[in-house]
């Protein structure tokens, strides 16, 4: 089981969708999430069969602001707990892995420092641990082929043993 997540920064090129082809071709993720679609659920819905999933969720950008998706391929064991313009939370039953939480989260207010420490304990708590991201080491970039290029790694995929 893999997911693949992407701020995508709208989808309105061609070449945005031939690339999200190409990488859900050759990488066969379990779920992908989308941030920053500034598409309609229906231009969604579309994407996620011409992908090759089944199921989805969306929710609308506003104005020209937004817009997140998940996508999956196995309705069974996929249980929707909540969503709002900034997040989708789900909860994955698999056989051989329990059941564990799918969320995904954009933009907000940041975080108090008490917050993020008592985050971290928790982690530390339920002997969470960062998965390893592969290929691209960074989830986003502003400003590419320009002196002002930054690239951060906003995204984190946590699991136990």
């Amino acid at each position: 089981m893999n997911a693949l997540t992407w701020n995508c920064q709208g989808l309105g090129s061609p070449g945005k969708i031939q690339f999200l082809q190409e990488v859900t071709r050759s990488e066969k993720p379990s779920f992908v999430f989308l941030s920053e679609t500034i598409s309609s659920y229906r231009k969604m819905e579309i994407l996620c069969y011409k992908l090759g999933f089944e199921n989805f969720i969306v929710v609308e950008p506003q104005g020209k602001n937004g817009g997140i998706a998940l996508f999956w391929k196995n309705a069974d064991g996929v249980n929707m707990l909540s969503y709002s313009r900034s997040h989708i939370d789900v909860s994955v039953s698999m056989s051989d892995s329990g059941v564990w939480r799918l969320t995904d989260k954009r933009r907000g207010p940041p975080y108090p420092n008490y917050l993020i420490d008592g985050f971290n304990v928790c982690l530390q708590e339920a002997e969470l641990h960062d998965l390893e991201l592969t290929g691209h080491q960074f989830t986003w970039e502003k400003g590419k082929n320009t002196s002002q290029w930054t690239e951060i790694k906003l995204d984190r995929v946590l699991a136990n043993s």
